[in-house]
């Protein structure tokens, strides 16, 4: 049985798939802005404007789609899932 995916990788996938305008929230408190275009296990990639910034993840804090809202959840997988612990 392969592994499935953990929360993390789920949500950036479906960031970077839909080319969501993020909110970076580093530890130290700035903000950064812009779309992730691509992640690894230590580090998230953020196109700004003209630019693009390598971001290492232990220096985030949050992240957060523009829009306030995140990713939508498929029901189903809600429904199925509701007897499973949040591993979070």
């Amino acid at each position: 049985m392969t592994p499935r995916p953990g929360v993390q990788d789920d949500f950036l996938q479906t960031l970077v798939k839909d080319k969501t305008n993020v909110s970076v929230f580093l530890m130290n408190g700035i903000r950064l802005s812009g779309q992730l275009a691509a992640f690894d296990q230590f580090v998230v990639l953020l196109e700004s404007g003209p630019g693009v910034q390598l971001v290492f993840k232990h220096a985030i804090s949050t992240v957060m789609p523009v829009n306030g809202r995140g990713p939508a959840r498929d029901r189903t997988e809600a429904s199925t899932r509701r007897d499973e612990p949040n591993h979070l």
